[in-house]
């Protein structure tokens, strides 16, 4: 435990908690309901550290002393992902009700954010189509004004040969 604290003070007490409770129990989370599943997700991922580190220890041996790493957490990444679970699934069994009406909203919103997607998307093809038509229309005055220039010298040659 020193070692840990000495080498990777950053992630020693969440290391320590995973190295000794091998099941973390949620029920006692569960007065703040849901509002402290978030936090507890983060706290899981700063976590997943622990299963990749090490901790360097010397070993003295008859004839010369070396160092021997070990795994601060000596579990796969599928096992974290257990734990993990476990823990969000106590959440769940533990506010049913919370999470069924957690779901109902995130539905709606989900609805909402689709109907807001369609209404941007008609308005960004709109506002495409309205470019392609100023475009055409600036086109259409650029070739009208190059007409009227010739027009205007037309115009300007008549009046010069009648003398007006």
């Amino acid at each position: 435990y020193l070692r840990l604290n000495e080498q990777h003070p950053k992630h020693a007490a969440r290391c320590k908690i995973l190295m000794t409770h091998p099941h973390l129990d949620m029920q006692c989370f569960l007065q703040w309901d849901l509002k402290l599943l978030p936090v507890a997700l983060t706290w899981f991922e700063q976590a997943k550290a622990c299963t990749t580190l090490n901790v360097q220890r010397s070993v003295t041996d008859l004839e010369a002393e070396a160092l021997v790493e070990r795994r601060v957490v000596e579990e796969s990444d599928k096992v974290f992902e257990s734990r993990v679970l476990s823990a969000m699934y106590e959440f769940v069994r533990g506010r049913p009700m919370q999470v069924m009406e957690s779901r109902n909203v995130l539905e709606l919103t989900a609805l909402y954010d689709d109907k807001i997607a369609k209404i941007e998307e008609e308005h960004k093809k709109d506002l495409e189509q309205r470019d392609g038509m100023n475009v055409q229309l600036q086109e259409e005055i650029a070739r009208l004004e190059l007409e009227n220039k010739r027009l205007s010298k037309i115009v300007e040659s008549v009046r010069n040969s009648v003398g007006v």
